[in-house]
């Protein structure tokens, strides 16, 4: 038959799907070929192919939430636990990759008497111990993995040929890993304790040179008024402020309580209990004590939410606490009284005891800042110069006052973060000997080589179809040149034939020998170092 018959065509134009299939099948040499050489160098990569081994633990990361505001929440760094995750792995690879951690891996594990050991057995010359170990990290580094395994958990694991060797080194790896992982955690909360303690040793310092030095110069003065005095000129006004208020509610509302709740006991005692009797109580005294210091300290401040919060939390507890001394007194005085009325007996003494303690505040703010307005009116120079004193000391107080909060601060977050807590990471899988290896993967190089020939293969084809300028029919005749076909010849087997032929055979020995250089390339190059 003539072979330029053996293809017809249809006269529509257009895509023909027939004449792509025909093309292709014409050309089929080009993709099984591909496929016989692919899958041959696959079989072989895995026949070849040392094993390789591998041996991982789960590692889990705990970061618990935290309700209490005095302990730092280590969850408030991350967002999203995607996030957390991300930062989690970084850091873990980074301690895991970094040369003094796998150099002190390969000292702990003599890998690197191994590796001078083996090339000695090779007959090669022996490598320095610094060069060996140096050579050994880097392959330590290389067959390290650490994958995510879901959401806190990550693999870590070390591939190698012997499996006894893998288990051991991961084995050995996860537990240093753990130890310096907790080391690097705790080593920026001990850093930061550590730095605030040395500035609150100069700060300490810094407040007794003030304090030095305002103590002298008021030993100095001419006037001796302002020596114990508080009042200065910064909280003056606050303290004239809270006066005003204090003398208000006295004359006001506190007034109009006292005497209610004096006629209420006035039927039910008679003579009326003396508060002096009570104020001269040792327990009851002391607790009165304490609120008329913590009044005049609140009295000379500043207005502010987070001063009178902890203010009033402070004065409810002391309250509570000479309540209940009162009203232990009051039983043990009026034990015939029914429950009611010794009730309204310690209401009354309660809030008598509680206005005497507020009358010795607001009395003693009236003398201070009349004794310092005074003192000002006088020694306006002195005054100047003390008050300038006087804000040195306060503010260098303050300074370490807050530095001793965060101190503390930073105490509690250090020992809940070595708590059960604070941020932890602990093994979830312990690894386990290798049974099978997990390279040279069979499915996987198999895979390669098909979708390496089909690849290489349908190249060839398509590339033999564009590079084909021959006429494949009669009708392709006509059409391209315009001319009407009378007649073919068949093909003369001559010189010119037979040097084709041999070209022909030249060219499929170069496809096929490309061939399997890339399939070589592939399998035997590549794939390993990709796995």
């Amino acid at each position: 038959m003539d072979p330029f018959l053996d293809e017809p065509q249809s006269s529509g134009p257009g895509f023909d799907p027939m004449a792509m299939v025909r093309a292709f099948w014409r050309r089929k040499w080009l993709m099984i070929i591909p496929f016989i050489l692919c899958f041959s160098m696959a079989v072989v990569a895995i026949k070849i192919m040392t094993p390789v081994f591998y041996s991982a633990g789960q590692v889990r990361i705990i970061v618990n939430n935290t309700e209490t505001d005095l302990i730092e929440n280590s969850a408030r760094r991350y967002g999203r636990p995607r996030d957390f995750d991300k930062v989690a792995y970084q850091d873990m690879d980074l301690l895991l990759t970094s040369p003094d951690f796998l150099e002190k891996m390969v000292t702990d594990l003599n890998l690197h008497l191994t590796l001078r050991q083996s090339q000695i057995e090779e007959g090669l010359e022996p490598i320095s111990e610094e060069r060996a170990i140096r050579r050994a990290a880097s392959r330590l580094k290389t067959n390290l993995r650490i994958d995510q395994d879901g959401s806190h958990l990550f693999l870590i694991g070390v591939r190698d040929p012997n499996p006894d060797h893998a288990y051991r080194m991961i084995s050995h790896i996860l537990e240093a890993f753990l130890d310096e992982y907790r080391a690097n955690q705790l080593a920026v909360r001990t850093t930061t304790r550590d730095f605030l303690e040395t500035q609150l040793v100069g700060y300490r310092q810094t407040l007794a040179e003030a304090e030095l030095e305002l103590t002298n110069f008021q030993s100095g003065m001419a006037s001796s008024t302002l020596i114990d005095n508080p009042v200065n000129a910064r909280n003056l006004g606050n303290a004239e402020i809270n006066l005003a208020q204090m003398r208000d509610r006295q004359r006001g509302s506190d007034r109009t309580e006292m005497a209610r709740l004096q006629k209420e006991i006035e039927g039910i005692v008679k003579p009326l209990p003396k508060l002096s009797r009570f104020q001269n109580d040792p327990t009851i005294s002391a607790v009165v004590r304490e609120m008329v210091s913590l009044a005049v300290g609140q009295s000379l401040l500043a207005q502010t939410e987070r001063g009178y919060q902890d203010f009033d939390e402070n004065l409810g507890r002391l309250r509570v606490r000479l309540n209940n001394r009162v009203e232990n007194k009051v039983t043990a005085d009026y034990p015939n009284l029914g429950f009611m009325d010794r009730n309204r007996i310690t209401q009354y003494l309660y809030f008598g005891l509680f206005q005497s303690g507020l009358r010795q505040v607001s009395n003693s703010l009236a003398r201070w800042t009349d004794e310092f307005r005074a003192f000002t009116a006088k020694q306006p120079e002195q005054s100047a110069r003390l008050g300038e004193l006087q804000d040195v000391v306060l503010t260098s107080a303050d300074l370490v006052r807050t530095m001793e909060q965060e101190i503390i601060q930073q105490n509690l977050n250090l020992e809940a973060s070595q708590s059960e807590i604070g941020f932890q990471v602990k093994i979830r899988q312990k690894p386990s000997r290798p049974l099978s290896p997990i390279e040279p993967n069979k499915m996987k190089l198999l895979m390669m080589g098909f979708m390496l020939s089909m690849g290489i293969g349908i190249g060839l084809v398509v590339l033999a179809i564009f590079m084909d300028r021959s006429f494949t029919s009669v009708d392709d005749i006509e059409r391209t040149l315009g001319l009407i076909v009378i007649g073919t010849l068949p093909v003369i087997q001559d010189d010119i034939f037979e040097r084709k032929r041999k070209l022909r055979i030249l060219r499929w020995v170069t496809i096929v020998l490309g061939i399997l250089a890339v399939a070589t390339v592939g399998f035997l190059v590549v794939y390993p170092k990709l796995s």
